[in-house]
């Protein structure tokens, strides 16, 4: 098995000599093209498209070979013997070239896809990273004069921005966390509800059972029971308190996030006992 030091480097010239002299010149032919990032050091960009592939028309393979009725013709001559083992040699090669070819291109085809959906990653992480909004002043590279009406009217809005925004985030955390002790008496709530129907229940099954057993009895004494069977509806099954909505409001995905971890410890309460 070759080693990292058996392998061709395109980047070490020392070892230009061990390249052999067609993948040297495919490389050199590349750097003149559009395609010359393939060969470059550089990190990939989005702008970097990958060369289009062409594809072929293939015909499918056949199951028999068109010279199929001439192989089945028994040779006269020594000659026609030599003359069909070749076309059956040349047959062959050609049907297994023909399959290599109809696997190598779907397996292009199938790289193609996957270096368009990358491309477009990369394009997306390329836009979002442009994007962000800085928070200093001097960001927009221009000229700054300290002392002037602008530059202290560009700090005085930034301050008060500054402010607002932690003042925004405070008031999205007090009311997580007063959403978050809704959310835990709810759910302490539910489980007492809870309780209280599977206690319920189980009396509602053993009267069932007593019914049944007063019914048998009479029954067999010919008499009428003495109470009507019992109905679950009459032992006041709790329904489950609805879960508290949250105000809805637009906030950035770390609060989300944050406000997730809280109420996600005590678990989900979904539905109706």
């Amino acid at each position: 098995m070759p080693t990292d030091e058996d392998l061709p480097s395109f980047d070490n010239p020392s070892s230009s000599s061990a390249t052999p002299l067609f993948m040297r010149s495919a490389v050199d032919g590349l750097a003149s093209t559009s395609a010359a990032f393939l060969t470059s050091t550089s990190p990939l960009k989005s702008t970097s498209a990958p060369p289009v592939f062409a594809l072929c028309s293939i015909s499918p393979i056949k199951q028999q070979s068109q010279y199929s009725d001439l192989f089945k013709e028994a040779p006269r001559t020594a000659r026609e013997a030599q003359l069909m083992l070749a076309l059956q040699e040349s047959d062959g090669r050609d049907s297994g070239r023909k399959e290599v070819m109809i696997q190598m291109q779907a397996s292009t085809v199938r790289a193609g896809m996957y270096s368009e959906r990358a491309q477009s990653q990369l394009q997306g992480a390329e836009e979002r990273k442009c994007c962000k909004t800085g928070k200093r002043k001097m960001g927009d590279g221009k000229a700054k004069y300290f002392s002037g009406d602008d530059f202290y009217r560009l700090c005085e809005e930034d301050d008060e921005k500054r402010l607002g925004e932690t003042q925004e985030k405070e008031r999205r955390g007090v009311e997580r966390q007063a959403f978050a002790q809704k959310i835990a008496t709810w759910q302490d709530a539910n489980e007492a509800i809870r309780a209280r129907n599977v206690e319920k229940r189980d009396k509602f099954a053993v009267d069932v059972v007593a019914w049944e057993a007063e019914k048998a009895a009479a029954k067999a004494e010919k008499r009428r029971t003495g109470w009507p069977r019992p109905k679950l509806m009459d032992y006041e099954v709790e329904k489950l308190l609805p879960r508290p909505k949250k105000v809805a409001e637009t906030e950035p995905e770390d609060d989300e996030d944050e406000d997730e971890e809280m109420v996600s410890g005590r678990g989900s309460e979904d539905g109706e006992d």
